[in-house]
């Protein structure tokens, strides 16, 4: 079994440091396992002492570097090695997303018996989703089935492939679904493309445990116990008014590490104890307002709130005097 990892990166982003974190989590409980990071030739190119990023390499069993034209985006790059890697990888492999931490031995997962297999999405069946409309809505966009035929969206952070035919045919169709979709339609999502070649392919993907791809702030909590792989989603730090849950994936932390170059003793004692590295936020338990916690006019009133407060404040005493009105007359 191989362990895969997709890296495409520069000196300017934390994608280096996010694996970084993840490959030396993962070499805490399987020091001899065999991991290969897939790298593109730009990025490889920054792997020098002058960028302080040289300590990937020994975490690494192998890097393999892709080379591809100049014109060819970062992002169009990680999704083309990434719909690839039995090109590149000639073994059973467990492909994991850059940006998680790895919290168990990993050894388990040699001895499934699927061919294919991957995470539920926020760990639920699609009528139970929150993005739900979203999913149905993209892939229409897309002229794609694969969402409504599966029932479900399987998550891309984490990925069994056993070697074989089965594998070679869902990549080969998740590569070409890819490019249509992002050159056609100009979508770069990488996981609409993923369940629809699932879906083109036979519906062969199976469904592992949560514990493999925990995602906390997604309904994995009731994973967090027995969690092998915990997936913190980079991607949703990006916003300036998000709250960070997750203590590593703070992007302090990770630009210590890029002036580093390395891990610091502090992190290394954080890694060691993953399960335990959240934040204090507020945890949203009312279904009616879990339900429209995407919903643009969420969003409206918290940008109306930040940029208008008089006008929000306005807002909020009509509706609570509505509110009050409504309840004594229930009443």
């Amino acid at each position: 079994m191989t362990y895969v990892y997709v890296l495409v990166s520069s000196p300017k982003d934390l994608y280096y440091e996010q694996a970084l974190m993840s490959l030396y989590s993962l070499r805490l409980y399987m020091p001899d396992a065999r991991t290969v990071v897939l790298v593109d030739s730009g990025t490889k190119a920054t792997f020098t002492e002058e960028n302080k990023r040289t300590k990937l390499a020994s975490f690494a069993s192998e890097i393999i570097s892709v080379d591809f034209d100049d014109k060819v985006s970062n992002v169009e790059r990680s999704r083309l090695i990434k719909t690839s890697i039995p090109d590149y990888v000639d073994d059973d492999f467990l492909y994991i997303d850059c940006d998680t931490i790895i919290a168990g031995d990993l050894s388990e997962i040699e001895n499934c018996p699927f061919e294919t297999a991957g995470i539920l999405d926020g760990h639920v069946m699609l009528d139970e989703h929150i993005h739900q409309k979203y999913f149905i809505e993209r892939d229409k966009k897309l002229g794609f089935h694969g969402t409504e035929a599966a029932k479900c969206n399987i998550n891309g952070g984490v990925i069994l492939a056993k070697k074989g035919d089965v594998s070679k045919a869902l990549f080969k169709s998740w590569n070409e679904v890819w490019k249509y979709s992002a050159y056609q339609k100009h979508d770069f999502h990488d996981q609409s493309a993923l369940n629809e070649a699932n879906y083109r392919t036979g519906l062969k993907m199976q469904h592992l445990d949560g514990k493999w791809n925990c995602q906390p702030s997604h309904g994995g909590l009731a994973f967090l116990k027995d969690a092998k792989i915990i997936h913190y989603y980079s991607s949703e730090f990006s916003g300036k008014n998000y709250v960070p849950y997750y203590k590593l994936a703070d992007k302090a932390l990770q630009n210590k590490i890029k002036e580093r170059g390395t891990l610091t003793e502090e992190i290394m004692a954080m890694i060691k104890e993953p399960k335990f590295q959240f934040n204090k936020v507020h945890i949203v338990n009312d279904s009616r307002i879990v339900g429209i916690m995407q919903s643009p006019l969420v969003f409206t009133l918290a940008d109306i709130k930040q940029k208008i407060p008089p006008l929000f404040n306005a807002m909020e005493s009509i509706v609570g005097g509505i509110r009050k009105l409504g309840k004594k007359l229930k009443r």
